[in-house]
């Protein structure tokens, strides 16, 4: 009985070394395959990780600001509103998503805004900062400072606005009230008292600086103006000391007084203020002096009733 057999060719040792060789080349770019996946994954996540971390800072930042902030479209509708904005305007965010920033801009100051707006999106200017006026959800006015700045995409085209709005309303009432006591006090600090139809009165007291000088003869001549006043007396009896540029300007004041028609009567100069006047050679001519304001009071009285004539 015979055995068919195939011969094969064993291989040889150099055949062996090839295709070791061969599979450790594919090992390895296998393995540098799977690193760069690995990596690529891992670089992935990170980016990933990143981009979280930035939108939640970017979030609490958002919504913390102690001032307020907003997202707002091209077409000028709300996208994002943070709290501190939504306290200050008295709207929910739910709110806020209905309206466009035109709803609650002052009619007076929505034109300057829009174009403002406008050229901003057209690229003439990067940014603008704004004073204007919002309409609480109550009608109310807040005073606010608005900076707002265009976000672009990639390519450069407008995305949406993001505005910083700054409450100036409590700044902008202590102003006011600041300037309404200041008004107070120069009119305290002028005087002018009505003795009757035709006789005004204005004692001054304290120190007189140019500044005070000034006022006292743009109150007095806005007082007599009207032509009813007969007789404008200028006491300065609590005056201590002025300097001789402030006694020449009450000179001045008296001698406008005469030239509104009316007699201007001067009370109670002191010793100290009599020596200013004397030194600087002040013109009495049409001017009367009077010993104390009662004294003055009585001539001037005596005029309105047609019981003496005007002196001077």
């Amino acid at each position: 009985m015979s055995t068919d057999t195939t011969n094969q060719t064993a291989p040889t040792h150099a055949d062996t070394a090839r295709h070791i060789a061969e599979l450790t080349a594919e090992n390895r770019a296998l393995r540098a395959e799977l690193e760069g996946a690995r990596r690529a994954i891992e670089g992935h996540a990170l980016a990933d990780r990143e981009r979280h971390l930035s939108d939640e800072r970017f979030q609490q930042m958002f919504d913390c600001a102690p001032i307020g902030l907003t997202i707002v479209s091209l077409e000028g509708r709300f996208v994002r509103v943070n709290r501190a904005l939504a306290d200050v305007l008295g709207y929910t965010p739910e709110e806020f998503m209905r309206l466009n920033f035109q709803d609650i801009t002052h009619p007076d100051d929505l034109e300057i805004d829009l174009d403002l707006l406008g050229k901003t999106i057209r690229g003439d200017i990067p940014r603008y900062q704004l004073h204007k006026r919002y309409i609480r959800r109550d009608g109310s006015l807040v005073h606010a400072l608005l900076h707002v700045a265009l976000v672009r995409d990639e390519a450069g085209a407008p995305v949406h606005f993001i505005s910083q709005i700054l409450d100036l309303t409590e700044q902008k009432q202590a102003f006011e009230a600041l300037r309404a006591s200041e008004e107070r006090l120069r009119l305290l600090s002028t005087p002018l008292v009505p003795i009757s139809d035709d006789v005004v009165a204005m004692p001054l007291i304290g120190t007189i600086d140019p500044d005070r000088a000034d006022r006292v003869l743009e109150v007095l001549l806005a007082g007599i103006s009207n032509g009813r006043v007969r007789v404008a007396i200028l006491d300065v009896t609590g005056v201590v000391t002025l300097d001789e540029q402030v006694a020449a300007a009450l000179v001045r004041t008296a001698h406008a007084v005469r030239l509104l028609g009316a007699q201007m009567v001067l009370s109670g100069i002191r010793a100290e203020v009599a020596r200013t006047l004397v030194e600087i050679g002040a013109d009495f001519s049409g001017i009367v002096t009077c010993a104390n304001l009662q004294a003055s009071i009585t001539y001037a009285l005596k005029i309105s009733r047609g019981r003496a004539s005007p002196r001077g």
